[in-house]
């Protein structure tokens, strides 16, 4: 072989070979990555056992059924989907009490497809508990829920939400505007008042649970006696008052915040002094799930401070968890007195206040 063809082969050889260790180069750089980035360590927290990491990415997918929107639960685990490229997260929206049908109905055929629920109405995930349908689960960041946010070792509060009045501000001088729960009931916004019936769930109960606590069945009779324009849920309530149909309204705080601030909707919230309900999501893995190490490490994430302030952020919400603060523009939970009477009594008052609620409101 000539010289020249010596020095050929032998660049060739070269380059052949550092071609390969680039590529090794490369795809070690890839391994490690994916590694770092699939850390139990979420800002600190752990939130996950590296044997339960491990075995959640071999599962590779998790079902989410979900009370709120598919768009904001995209937009609140964006961060979960790049930390955990592994788990794939498949998200069901829809309301609580078909998404309670859908678990019963898969768990009775057996073929359960959901692994974690956030449901709207704790009455119905106590349901899912006694019928077996939710399994024990106590994530790591459980001592950062308080007591009336949580069943523990069953559900904790992953989102949830205040019921205030707010107005019209476009149509309702400041001046005028109701300050308090009694000035909602002013005969000056009779047949002007948007809100939703008790029978549309545990976001209801826990608005006329407040109002029947704190002001007795006299202030429900004048609340009917204001021709309030019911809806089946918050939302078109909240729209309603937007585009000036009604001028007021009571509903949640997630569903005005979001047409407030991302909308640009012409509304204001009221704090009154004597408090706000508080109603909790709570969030639960469920029985026979097909996916059960990847939903623990999901409902960690989404409990995790980082997960919760992801919630803040798209929905506005309030989170129960002290280390979280609220989002720009809401005054701070503790100062809103909220009010939510734990699970236990919840549980026990729920039919009893139904009931009497459907009684005063004449069935509506």
């Amino acid at each position: 072989m000539t010289r020249s063809k010596k020095m050929s082969a032998g660049m060739g050889f070269r380059a052949k070979f550092g071609a390969r260790l680039a590529l090794a180069a490369s795809f070690a750089l890839i391994v490690s990555g994916s590694a770092r980035a699939q850390s139990p360590i979420v800002e600190g927290e752990t939130i996950v056992t590296p044997e339960l990491l491990k075995a959640a990415c071999a599962e590779g997918q998790v079902v989410f059924y979900t009370a709120q929107s598919d768009a904001d639960e995209r937009a609140i685990i964006a961060p979960f989907a790049q930390q955990f490229p592994c788990v794939n997260v498949s998200i069901i929206s829809a309301v609580t009490g078909r998404l309670y049908e859908r678990i019963a109905t898969e768990a009775t055929a057996g073929k359960t497809q959901g692994d974690v629920a956030i449901v709207t109405d704790e009455a119905l995930t106590q349901q899912l508990i006694d019928m077996k349908l939710a399994r024990p689960w106590t994530p790591p960041e459980s001592a950062s829920y308080p007591a009336n946010a949580k069943a523990e070792g069953w559900w904790y509060a992953a989102s949830g939400s205040l019921m205030y009045p707010f107005y019209n501000v476009s149509l309702v001088k400041e001046t005028e505007a109701p300050k308090s729960w009694k000035d909602v009931v002013d005969p000056k916004w009779k047949g002007k008042l948007a809100t939703s019936p008790i029978s549309i769930g545990g976001t209801a109960w826990l608005q006329y649970a407040f109002l029947l606590d704190h002001f007795g069945a006299d202030y429900l009779k004048a609340f009917l006696a204001q021709e309030p324009k019911l809806f089946t849920a918050y939302n078109p309530a909240v729209l309603a008052v937007a585009r000036g149909e009604e001028l007021i309204g009571v509903g949640a705080a997630v569903n005005e915040y979001p047409a407030r601030v991302g909308q640009g909707a012409p509304l204001k919230p009221v704090y009154p002094p004597e408090g706000l309900p508080y109603t909790n999501y709570p969030m639960v893995q469920l029985a026979g799930a097909p996916h059960p190490h990847a939903g623990e490490l999901f409902g960690n994430w989404y409990l995790s401070r980082l997960g919760q302030s992801q919630l803040v952020k798209v929905r506005g919400a309030y989170s129960v968890r002290g280390d979280v603060p609220p989002a720009p523009g809401n005054p701070p939970l503790a100062e809103m007195k909220p009010w939510n009477p734990g699970h236990e009594a919840i549980i026990k008052r729920h039919d009893a206040i139904i009931e009497e609620v459907t009684r005063i409101f004449e069935g509506r």
